[in-house]
């Protein structure tokens, strides 16, 4: 029974490790970027990032299907592109992706483009960030973190020496502010209607004397009557 069990753990190790060094041997997927803040009623970037870590240029022709996060649409038909190197600053951002196609009011995206992601050497990883701007609903809830966009690169860039960067999906993302402070205390509160104190005493003494003039009337004709 040991030997048993102990050749399975062995061989889905195996199994796994294989699966790992294939993979980081010859693909890298897409990545989600950060979730920029962005406030309902306004519009910011959603998008991911794809690295060339391969040592020479990747090359290809992309299609990538967009899906907006809930409580977003896409405003316009474009995505941009920016290269960066690992450990330096983006460069300035330009359109990879111009006339995509909207669907489903503007809630899906389908774009398509020739790309070449240029290797960084010295040792290092290149990329390429894709950003492209959402329009937040007025009504979207504070507070939120939504994760429910999709990217999904369907085609791969290939290099020179046979590795690629895959075609796969990750989420687009982003996030909604909380609601400030000073705007929870301006929420008006409906006001208690105030007494003036000598009206309200005044009243109780009506009161206090109609109560009075109806005893001494059942008094009275309790005496008529006897």
């Amino acid at each position: 029974m040991t030997s048993k069990i102990a050749t399975t753990t062995l061989g889905i190790a195996a199994l796994m490790l294989m699966g790992t060094v294939g993979a980081n041997a010859s693909t890298e997927a897409p990545m989600p970027n950060a979730a920029n803040t962005i406030a309902p009623g306004t519009t910011g970037d959603v998008g991911a990032t794809i690295l060339n870590k391969w040592g020479t240029d990747a090359t290809g022709n992309l299609t990538l299907f967009l899906t907006a996060p809930s409580h977003s649409t896409f405003p316009l038909n474009q995505v941009w592109g920016s290269d960066f190197i690992q450990g330096a600053q983006d460069t300035g951002s330009r359109t990879e992706f111009t006339n995509c196609t909207r669907s489903n009011d503007w809630k899906t995206m389908t774009c398509k483009a020739a790309l070449t992601i240029p290797a960084a050497g010295n040792g290092k990883y290149s990329g390429m960030k894709f950003t492209t701007p959402i329009a937040v609903d007025p009504n979207a809830p504070a507070g939120t973190t939504f994760t429910d966009g999709d990217f999904n690169m369907t085609n791969s860039l290939n290099n020179s020496s046979g590795s690629e960067i895959s075609g796969g999906r990750t989420s687009l993302q982003y996030k909604t502010p909380p609601v400030a402070a000073d705007a929870i205390a301006a929420v008006p509160v409906e006001a208690v209607p105030m007494v003036d104190p000598m009206v309200g005493l005044g009243a109780g003494v009506v009161i206090a004397g109609a109560g009075a003039a109806v005893a001494l009337n059942r008094r009275r004709r309790v005496v008529a009557g006897i």
